[in-house]
């Protein structure tokens, strides 16, 4: 169902305060892209602070913002999947509503955090004796994460228990992740994809091969024990956590590694392997999330791993591999970088089919 757009339609952006991540730098981005098709933009972050909510990684964009949103129909909230923004939008009853999923693993997260207690104990039991197997068997039947456990959960059971799909007018898809299972549920979505900072491909002109160092950068926050695991089995490997780092020291720190690894969740196209890949770093994802689907992560598959115990001397093999041949190894990487530059003007075209007609 499509937007009903008016001179006078105002545009509010649920958006979580002071917070510096994917789905928020998201958010930004269509709320400034809006404001350059000359749309009344307000963000509305919550937690309401009395202070500024904005975090500084985003002050650049300088949107304003409210606490308070005419509820008319001729207006539009645009609300990011997890349940404290969903739970808002419960609030009006006749503004146009749109649902941005930018990612369905913190969607399934925040709904289980938001549960009664008991329900909670009952629906992680089984996963604790699953974890302990898997933590037994050192991942020789794959990787089980709490994220995957809940998914496997709430993709058996109708949406409409969770979310009521009348209520929004419209559905949003940050990757064919998001598109393609939400299709699963009859969800209808469009396309909504987000863009890297032009900061990165300006600091890819300047990489020298010649400097780069054998380590391998990863991000700690989303990581997964087979991960941990990996990285104690190969102690003798220098891997860089990048973890509380602003954007010039992970440019910095990206413009000399040659590998980035990546076996989180994946809950949507995440920013960091794209970032990497344009810093000139060999990528090696697992194969969970949108890291399963080509169209989502298009990497060679050789470079995609199942979190498996057999695949630990693989991914080894690879490494050492890429750090003897990485002059060679980062020209297969030149597809994904050449697609990555034309995020941004499709993010622009996508915004003004779906909120300029």
């Amino acid at each position: 169902m499509s937007l009903k757009n008016y001179e006078e339609t105002k545009y509010y952006i649920i958006c979580p305060a002071k917070m510096s991540t994917g789905g928020p730098k998201h958010l930004h981005q269509l709320g400034a892209e809006l404001r350059n098709l000359n749309k009344k933009i307000f963000m509305v972050y919550y937690p309401a602070y009395k202070e500024d909510p904005v975090h500084q990684n985003y002050k650049h964009y300088n949107l304003p913002f409210t606490n308070q949103i005419e509820d008319k129909e001729k207006n539009i909230l645009i609300v990011p999947e997890v349940n404290d923004s969903i739970s808002l939008s419960k609030n009006y009853k006749y503004i146009q509503k749109v649902l941005f999923w930018m990612s369905l693993d913190f969607f399934f997260i925040t709904n289980y955090r938001n549960l009664p207690k008991y329900f909670k104990s009952l629906i992680k039991a089984p996963f604790s004796l699953i974890y302990k197997f898997n933590e037994f068997t050192k991942n020789r039947f794959g990787n089980i994460t709490f994220a995957k456990y809940l998914k496997n959960i709430y993709l058996n059971i109708p949406f409409i228990n969770i979310v009521k799909k009348k209520d929004f007018r419209l559905n949003l898809s940050q990757s064919y992740y998001q598109y393609k299972i939400l299709k699963s549920k009859n969800v209808y979505s469009e396309f909504l994809n987000d863009f890297i900072n032009d900061e990165f491909f300006k600091a890819s002109k300047n990489i020298s091969l010649a400097d780069k160092e054998n380590f391998i950068c990863y991000n700690p926050s989303k990581s997964s024990n087979f991960m941990d695991r990996f990285i104690k089995m190969n102690s003798d490997l220098n891997f860089i956590p990048l973890q509380n780092y602003s954007m010039k020291e992970i440019i910095e720190v990206l413009s000399k590694s040659k590998i980035y690894m990546d076996f989180g969740f994946h809950p949507g196209v995440d920013g960091l392997p794209r970032e990497s890949a344009i810093l000139k770093n060999c990528v090696i994802t697992n194969k969970e999330g949108s890291a399963f689907y080509s169209k989502a992560v298009p990497i060679d598959s050789k470079y995609k791993f199942e979190e498996k115990k057999k695949n630990v001397a693989k991914i080894r093999n690879l490494i050492n591999y890429i750090f003897n041949n990485y002059d060679k190894e980062i020209e297969n990487f030149n597809l994904y970088v050449d697609k990555l530059k034309h995020e941004k003007s499709n993010f622009k075209i996508q915004v003004k089919k779906i909120f300029n007609n």
